[in-house]
């Protein structure tokens, strides 16, 4: 299982047997098997209602992402991902990155509180004005 920081949301990792979506979900299904060390995870069953970033980067239901997760130290984990689908991409792509274990005493996973309509403090055309009840403010201390 896999617990993450956004929204509460968590995913488990069907590693008995390779079993197939009930229903497509905005985290997919996900099937996993050990390659050595590495932890290799078959994600279907996405639906299309997910961006990939805030700019708006879509997929179809057709999305099919493997996964693999290898220790680097104690301390990291290297994940690789490989993308595709046909009816958004031309062909498959990889992303990577190292992930990091907080070792700080005490590190927690936060509470992400999602403040509604927030979008509009971030995403806003440059032609629109203001709304004029949208107040930032920030204090220095």
């Amino acid at each position: 299982m896999i617990s993450y920081q956004y929204a509460g949301a968590v995913r488990t990792i069907n590693m008995d047997s390779k079993t197939l979506s009930p229903a497509d979900s905005w985290m997919g299904w996900s099937n996993g098997h050990w390659e050595g060390e590495t932890l290799v995870v078959d994600v279907t069953g996405q639906n299309d209602q997910t961006w990939f970033d805030r700019a708006g980067d879509f997929h179809s239901e057709k999305l099919h992402v493997v996964e693999r997760y290898t220790p680097r130290s104690a301390d990291t984990l290297m994940y690789e991902a490989t993308l595709e689908d046909p009816d958004t991409f031309s062909r498959p792509w990889k992303i990577s990155m190292p992930l990091y274990r907080h070792v700080e005493k005490n590190a927690v996973l936060l509470e992400y509180r999602c403040v509604e309509y927030s979008e509009e403090l971030f995403v806003r055309a440059p032609s629109q004005e203001p709304d004029s009840q949208v107040v930032l403010s920030f204090e220095r201390n």
